[in-house]
C-alpha cells in the first residue's frame, strides 16, 4: 500500500516538477540597466529634460553601487517626471522597466508599446515586450518579436538568448545550442545563454560538459539560484544524491522562493521516506502557492505518516479543490488511509473506483490501486457475511430462549392447577358452596339454644 502510494506521488512530482521549472522563464526585468539617451536624441530635448532624464538614471545606478533594494516607486516617479517634461521614448521604456518591478504588467506592456510606436528601432523595448508576452504566456508574439530583433539587430545577445530557451523547451535542442553560443559570442556574460547550454547538455546526457558550463556561469553571477539548481540536477543524474541536495539547499539560501530546488528536495525526501522532511518542503510550497494541487497531495501524504490523519484528510481536501477534482492521486491517497488507518472499508473503496474511473481502466489495471480495491472489496464481503452469521446466531439465540421459556412455563402449570380445581368441590352441579361453608362440605352452624328449655 505504502509503496503504490509512493509511487503515485513521485510519478506526480515528477510531472509537477517538469511544469514548474523555471528554466522557461525570462529573466525579470528588474534588473535590467535603464535605456541611455542618444546624443542626438538629447540635444532635441530642453535643459529640463535632460537635467531630469540624468537624475533618474543616477538616482537607479546609485541604488545598484550601494547595494540596497531598488525602490521601484521612486524611479516611476522620476521617469513620470521626465515624461511630464517632454515626450522621450527611452523615458518611456524605463518607466515600463520600473511598472514591471512592481507587478503591474498590463502598465508596463503599454508603455513599451508606446515606446517602440515612437521610437520603432529602440531595442530594449522591443526585447522587454517579448520578455512581459513570454512570462504572460503569449510565446507566438515573444517569438515574433524575438526573431524581428534578431534580424533587424545582428548584435543582439538578449534576443537570441530568449529564442534559445524557447526552443529548448520545444525540444529543438541544435537550434536552442546554436542561438546560445551566438549569444555568447555576443555577449560572454550572458548568464541566460550559459543556463540554456547546461540544460541541453544535460538532456543530453553530457553531464561532464554541463559541470563545466555551470562552473562558468557561476563565477558570472553567483547570486543566481538556478545555477546551483542545475548543478544539483547534474549531481543526481550522476548517482550523487547528498552532494545534489547540498546545491538543491544552496540555491534556497540565495532564494528561499525558488521552487523548483525545494521540489527536488521533497521528491528527494519522498524516496528516502524522510516525512517530516517532506511536511517542511509541502508546507512552503503552499505558503508560496496555496493553489498547487500536488504540494497539498505531498503534504497529506507526509501527515498519514506522521499519524496525523485528519490533517491529511484535509490537506487532501485542498489538493482536490485547487485541482478542481483533476487530480486522481487524491483519491488515491484517501481511499489508502480509509483503508489502511481508519479500517472504513466503505469510503475506501468509493475513493478508489473514482480514482479508477479517473485514469481509465487500462492505467488502472497497471496501477496498485486495483489490488487495493479488489481487497477492500473482499473484505466489505467478508464483514457483510459475517454481519450476516451474526445476526443469525442472534435470531438462533432469541428462539431457544422462547423455547427454554416456554417449557419453563409448561413445567410450572400442573402444580397450580389442582389448588385452582379444589376450591369448588363441595359445591353442587355448577352451584358455588354456600358461604361459611368449609372447603370439604363440613357441618352447618348449631341452632341457639332454646330459652323455654
Amino acid at each position: 500500500m505504502t509503496t503504490a502510494r509512493t509511487a503515485s506521488l513521485l510519478l506526480l512530482l515528477a510531472a509537477a516538477g517538469c511544469a514548474g521549472s523555471r528554466a522557461s522563464a525570462p529573466a525579470p526585468a528588474s534588473g535590467a540597466r535603464p535605456a541611455g539617451l542618444p546624443a542626438d536624441a538629447a540635444e532635441a530635448l530642453s535643459a529640463r529634460s535632460q537635467r531630469l532624464y540624468s537624475e533618474a538614471v543616477q538616482a537607479q545606478e546609485d541604488q545598484r553601487r550601494l547595494k540596497v533594494p531598488t525602490d521601484w516607486a521612486v524611479l516611476e516617479r522620476k521617469w513620470r517626471a521626465v515624461l511630464d517634461a517632454g515626450e522621450v521614448a527611452e523615458a518611456r521604456h524605463n518607466l515600463g522597466v520600473a511598472l514591471e518591478a512592481q507587478g503591474r504588467v498590463d502598465e508596463a506592456r503599454a508603455e513599451y508599446q508606446k515606446a517602440l510606436a515612437a521610437k520603432p528601432g529602440l531595442r530594449q523595448a522591443a526585447v522587454n515586450l517579448g520578455v512581459l508576452l513570454e512570462k504572460q504566456g503569449d510565446l507566438a508574439g515573444a517569438q515574433s518579436i524575438y526573431a524581428a530583433v534578431v534580424r533587424d539587430f545582428p548584435e543582439d545577445a538578449r534576443a537570441r538568448e530568449r529564442l534559445a530557451a524557447m526552443y529548448r523547451n520545444a525540444g529543438q535542442l541544435d537550434e536552442a545550442w546554436r542561438l546560445a553560443r551566438e549569444a555568447l559570442l555576443r555577449d560572454p556574460r550572458s548568464v541566460g545563454a550559459y543556463m540554456v547550454m547546461a540544460r541541453v547538455s544535460l538532456q543530453r546526457g553530457n553531464l561532464d560538459v554541463a559541470q563545466l558550463i555551470l562552473l562558468r556561469a557561476q563565477k558570472l553571477a553567483p547570486s543566481e539560484p538556478e545555477l546551483p539548481f542545475l548543478a544539483g540536477e547534474v549531481l543526481a543524474k550522476q548517482g550523487e544524491v547528498e552532494a545534489a541536495a547540498v546545491q538543491w539547499r544552496k540555491a534556497l539560501a540565495l532564494d528561499d522562493g525558488f521552487l523548483p530546488a525545494r521540489r527536488a528536495l521533497l521528491d528527494a525526501a519522498v524516496k528516502g521516506r524522510r516525512w517530516p522532511v517532506v511536511a517542511e518542503h509541502a508546507q512552503a510550497m503552499v505558503r508560496a502557492d496555496p493553489k498547487s494541487a500536488p504540494a497539498w497531495l505531498a503534504l497529506g501524504v507526509a501527515k498519514r505518516h506522521l499519524d496525523k490523519p485528519d490533517e491529511a484528510l484535509a490537506a487532501y481536501a485542498r489538493a482536490q479543490e485547487a485541482s478542481g477534482d483533476a487530480l486522481p492521486e487524491v483519491h488515491l491517497a484517501r481511499g489508502v488511509l480509509f483503508m489502511r488507518v481508519k479500517n472504513e472499508c466503505e469510503p475506501a473503496l468509493e475513493e478508489l473506483r473514482a480514482y479508477g474511473r479517473m485514469v481509465g481502466p487500462v492505467a488502472a489495471a497497471d496501477s496498485p490501486a486495483l489490488k487495493l480495491q479488489r481487497e477492500c472489496e473482499q473484505i466489505v464481503a467478508e464483514n457483510r457475511r459475517a454481519q450476516e452469521a451474526a445476526k443469525e446466531m442472534q435470531r438462533e439465540a432469541e428462539r431457544k430462549a422462547a423455547e427454554a421459556a416456554a417449557r419453563k412455563a409448561a413445567a410450572t402449570a400442573p402444580a397450580v392447577a389442582p389448588a385452582a380445581a379444589g376450591a369448588g368441590a363441595g359445591a353442587g352441579k355448577g352451584e358455588p358452596a354456600e358461604p361459611g361453608t368449609g372447603a370439604g362440605g363440613g357441618a352447618a352452624p348449631t341452632s341457639p339454644p332454646n330459652p323455654s328449655r
